[in-house]
């Protein structure tokens, strides 16, 4: 049977960009999907443990040198750790 999910959404800004992310969570508790996009493309989206801060993933990841920035905005459009 179907269920409820929230899903949470907010805007980043990195490289003078700005990009739309939206918060899709797992199924296990600790850990969700970024999905990176604007209204007509997903652009990329990241796996993180929300408790840890820790990346687990990326499917179509950004280039190596925008990947460090994105991720930390994201985690703090989140509220997700910035690990050191």
């Amino acid at each position: 049977m179907p269920k409820d999910v929230v899903l949470e959404q907010d805007i980043i800004e990195t490289g003078g960009n700005k990009f739309t992310v939206t918060r899709i969570p797992t199924a296990t508790t600790s850990g969700s999907w970024f999905v990176i996009h604007d209204a007509f493309e997903v652009w990329a989206a990241m796996a993180a443990d929300d408790f840890s801060g820790k990346i687990i993933g990326w499917r179509c990841p950004p280039r190596e040198e925008d990947r460090a920035e994105i991720e930390n905005a994201i985690k703090k459009a989140f509220g997700i750790p910035v690990q050191c």
